[in-house]
Order: C-alpha cells, then structure tokens, then sequence
C-alpha cells in the first residue's frame, strides 16, 4: 500500500497501546468528535504516518487497494482479482479481498476438478464461471438495507490514544477467526521481546512463493533481531529457485500451453517440461524437509496463482500441506517476482499496524434510484450532455479488424469481413487517426506482416492501387525484403487475372516461387564458392609460412620479414570478405586446428 504503516510490530505492541485497543464498531449515523487528549504513537525521528485517504497515484478504487509502485499497479490491473472485482462492480455488487478470492476460486476448482474439458487454465474463463456461480449468492436477501459494510482485508481498533477520526488496522489474515475480539486477545498473549524469547520455542510463521519458474520460501520467528534496525527479520530458514518454464516472448507457463494446444514435440518446450518436473520436485522435497517447522507455524502464507502452481503445495499423495488447514492463507495484496527479498517484504507488510481515517472502513450508504416524472426525465436527457461518444459502426469494425491485423488471424479476419459483408478495402475510422495507414493492407505492409500481406491480396481481393492521404500505396510502406516479395509474388499470381493497375501501384517486377528458390540457390552457391576459395587462399598462405619458416630456420636464422609479409597478406585476404564470410572462416581455421592438435594427440 502507498500509505506509511505505523513504526509498530504486531506482536511487539507498546503494552499502553495494546491495553488500550477494542474493535471499532462502525455506524452510518457516526459523527466523530474531537479527542480531548492524544499521545503521538510514532517515535520522533520517524515521520507521522500518512493515512489512508491520502490521494495517490496508485491507489485502485475498484478492489480498495493501494500499491507501492507503478509496476504493483500495473501487475493488479492486469490480476484476476481486479478483474473479477470489476465484473462485481458493474452488477452493483461489493468488491472482494485476496484472500476471500482465493477462497471462492478454490472451491471453484474443486467444483470443476470432474471436468474434462481443455480450458481449465483459461484464467478469463476462470473469473468468468467464478462471477457467474458468486453472482447469484451475492444477492442480499433484504434490498431494503441501508448501508453496505465495506470490504476491507483489515480489522480495525480504536484507542484512545489516537484522534478520534483514526482506527488502527491489521490484517484479518493475522487473526484465527473472523472475530476481531477473539483474535485480539491471541495477539495479546503473542506479545514478547526477544529477550522473553531466549531459550524458548518461539512462534513462526512460513511463506511461500511461486510462479513463472520463481520460487522463493522462509520460516520467519515472531521475534525480531532488534541489533539490525534496517533488517530486523529473523529468518530461521530460507530457499529460493529458478528454473526456465515459461514460453519467451509468447508467455504462460508449457504446461498450460499443453493443456491448450496440445504437447508441442520443439526442445524448448522439452527443456520446460522437465524444468516444470524439477521445480516441482524441488519444492516438495523442500516442504517434507521443514515439516518440522510447518506443523508447529502459526501462519502459512502462500502465493500461487493457477491450478498448475497450487498443485504444486496441495493435492499430492503425502503431501505436506493442506489447503483445507485454517494456518494456510493467501497474501492479501499484491507482490512482486518470489525472491528472498520479495518474502521478507511481504512478512514486513503483514505484521506492521497502520494507522488509518475512520471513514475509509465506514459504510456506504445504498441510495434507491428516484424515478422521475416522464417530462422532467426528458427534460434532463436533453439537457444532458452525452459523458462518453458513442462509437459509430465503422469505428468498431475498424478496432476489430486492427486488431486481427496485427495479431496475423488471417482465418479470423476473412469470416468477420465476411459476416459484416466488408470488403479487404474498409476504410478505418475515424479517417484522422488512420491517415498514415487507412486499409487492413497498408497497415500489413507498414508492420511488415507478409503473410496477411499475401491473404489480403490473393484471397480477400486487396486493391494494391489505393493510395493513402500522404499519396502513399501499401507497397510503399512495406518495411523488409520479406514484405515486398508477398506482393511481387502476388502480383506474379494475378496479373492476367486481376484488373489492378500494377504500375500505379508501384509494385516492384513479378516473382514465382520457382524465382525465388532458383534465386536463394544462387545466392547459397556463391556463398559457396566464396567461402572455398577463401579457404583455399589461406591454407595456401599457410603453406607458403610454413615453408618460409623451415628455411629460415635451416639457414641458421628466423626470417621475421617473410612472416610479417604471410601475415599481412593473411589480414588483406579477410579483409576482402564479408563479415559472415570471416566469421566461417574463422571457424574453419579453428576446426582444422583442433583436428591437427587430435591427431598429434594420436600419433604421441
């Protein structure tokens, strides 16, 4: 969260705060008053903190929830849970915690785990069905309430020895129970110094994380070491790996790319099998190792987002943990990539109090909607100015078919321009934004897309000659060799059939396929041929060193003229080559010496 958490431990209060806690009890009709007296609760060289309500750029009013940093913000927006909050929203319905949605997810996959269906990874579906089957139960019985208790992942207190409009807060994942009066009174007798704690079995508490080949796990002691200020975490046990499981560039984990498209049979997808299986391993063998620890910790948070990584912890024959135990719980805000520094954030997160306004926990009073009279309802439609334009239809088929554009769905592109009975030749709207690029074809040509080049033009009839605002034609946005021979090899295909002007088009000469590969094994024998020569100059030269120096040495003396002069020569043949061309060489030279060292090897 954005806000500063107070300078407090949870299970080191101040014994005059802690005496002085109740649960706060909320109410509609509540009007603070001003305290007589408050004591300030932070430590002079630490700043006041900062409260809840404070504006900040990265607060979420959707799900109620703040964020470090621009990436934790960025990483929510793109969660299930934001996702799943504002599908509640838009129904009128409150929104959920983390933890609460891990719950609902849980016992949604245990409702489905029967399924055979292929799209159990599918996290859009997932949120979808979770919505659908939590819609119905969210339906308050009595829709003549007055006020919605807010949904927060704190208990709130209130003290006396803060301002009358402040509550202190803690996280409800801390707590055994819902009730904030039973938890209160365990938090009470969790209370110690490091000092009371010498020679006794102290309180731990156990995270894990995991997720994109990322996992990172400790045990952490209910003490802290007090001697480091900056890094007071005692952390008894710890353990981080890395291994590489998920599709680069194309993202999602291989087994979810499995269990969507079926086994793909490439190595890389072979090295992230078997990486999958060892990360998995490896995270068992060390949940068996700290069972110790695990059976006597008071918490057991866990991160792991999808069947596929909880599955990891839970579901095993002889597995260590329980999904069904109380102890195990979720984070109930968002985190970073699992690393030993991301756990230790975590659990600061977790057991520091914070201070914060009392109207942020208040409830919202439900207003019901007035009907107005049928002229006063017309009267203020007209007066009323629309807050959002209304997109024309043009403008949706132009975001639809961008969008197909860019992602090469050449299949799916054809049926909706079909469907809507568009032409390849739509003109995107509105036309100011798409100047540059007003057809599916410039925009193919102008992101250097050759295949939708080629399907635009040979199966949906693409009209080559159509010249954007700038004067421009398709051909001349395109951006690589590739691009430009889908269109000379189009147009190699329908000149004749076809009543495009090419020349107007600006379209280079016409190619057939038998064209290019005739060109490609000219090129592959020149390549050829350059390399052979080059090769042979040197082993030549070489011949010719070898050769100058057994003179010089039979004559008594190194001729260091004639060695020079090799080498030069040697320096003037690759500087004649390509780059590509020095590179084999080089590589050729290299091979030819190890081979020359193996056979002396042999022969000794």
């Amino acid at each position: 969260m954005s806000s500063k958490p107070s300078p407090f431990y949870v299970y080191s209060l101040p014994a005059t705060l802690l005496a002085s806690l109740t649960p706060t009890s909320f109410s509609t009709s509540y009007n603070p008053e001003p305290a007589e007296e408050t004591i300030s609760l932070t430590p002079a060289s630490d700043p006041v903190p900062q409260s809840f309500n404070t504006p900040t750029s990265g607060r979420c009013n959707t799900c109620d929830l703040d964020t470090e940093s621009l990436e934790d913000q960025r990483a929510h927006f793109k969660s299930d849970l934001h996702r799943f909050n504002v599908k509640r929203k838009i129904a009128g319905q409150d929104a959920v915690g983390q933890a609460e949605f891990e719950k609902l997810l849980d016992e949604l996959e245990e409702s489905i785990s029967g399924s055979d269906s292929d799209s159990d990874d599918s996290d859009v579906d997932k949120v979808s069905a979770l919505f659908g089957k939590s819609s119905l139960a969210a339906v308050p019985e009595d829709e003549t309430e007055q006020a919605k208790v807010h949904k927060s992942p704190f208990h709130t207190f209130d003290s006396p020895l803060l301002p009358s409009d402040e509550v202190l807060a803690i996280y409800k994942c801390l707590f055994p129970a819902e009730s904030s009066d039973e938890g209160l009174e365990l938090i009470k007798k969790q209370q110690f110094t490091s000092d009371e704690a010498k020679g006794k079995e102290t309180p731990v508490s156990a995270i894990f994380m995991l997720g994109g080949g990322h996992f990172a796990g400790a045990v952490i002691s209910h003490t802290q070491n007090m001697a480091k200020k900056n890094d007071p975490v005692t952390v008894l046990l710890h353990k981080t790996v890395h291994r590489y499981t998920t599709r680069r560039k194309q993202g999602g984990s291989q087994s979810a790319n499995d269990n969507a498209k079926g086994k793909a049979s490439s190595a890389g997808s072979s090295i992230r099998r078997h990486n999958e299986a060892m990360l998995e391993k490896e995270v068992r063998e060390l949940l068996e190792e700290w069972k110790p620890y695990l059976d006597r910790a008071s918490h057991i948070f866990i991160r792991a987002n999808g069947r596929q990584n909880r599955g990891v912890f839970f579901g095993y024959e002889g597995a260590v943990l329980n999904s069904r135990d109380s102890r195990v719980k979720g984070i109930p805000f968002t985190t970073r990539r699992a690393t030993g520094d991301e756990v230790k954030r975590v659990w600061g997160e977790l057991t520091r109090p914070r201070i914060a306004k009392r109207e942020m926990f208040m409830p919202k009073p439900v207003s019901k909607p007035v009907v107005a009279p049928a002229a006063t309802a017309a009267t203020a439609a007209e007066k009323k100015e629309p807050e959002e334009k209304e997109l024309t239809p043009e403008e949706l088929h132009t975001m639809q078919i961008v969008a197909m554009v860019k992602k090469s769905r050449l299949n799916p592109l054809g049926s909706y321009l079909a469907a809507n009975k568009l032409t390849a030749d739509f003109r995107f709207e509105p036309a100011a934004q798409y100047h540059h690029t007003p057809t599916a074809l410039h925009l193919a040509a102008s992101l250097s897309l050759p295949r939708m080049v080629t399907y635009l033009l040979i199966t949906g009839k693409a009209d080559p000659t159509i010249s954007s605002e700038e004067g421009r034609t398709a051909w001349e946005l395109s951006g690589d060799r590739a691009t430009r021979e889908a269109f000379r090899l189009a147009r190699g295909e329908l000149e004749g059939k076809s009543s495009w002007d090419w020349a107007k088009s600006g379209v280079g000469s016409a190619l057939t396929k038998r064209d290019i590969a005739e060109r490609e094994a000219k090129e592959k024998a020149e390549l050829a041929s350059e390399r052979a020569e080059a090769v042979r100059r040197l082993e030549q030269q070489q011949q010719q060193k070898q050769q100058q120096q057994k003179t010089a040495t039979a004559g008594g003396k190194k001729l260091a003229s004639s060695v020079v002069t090799g080498v030069s020569a040697n320096e003037q043949l690759l500087a004649g080559l390509t780059p590509e061309a020095r590179m084999r060489i080089e590589r050729e030279r290299r091979a030819r010496a190890v081979e020359a060292r193996m056979a002396a090897a042999r022969r000794q």
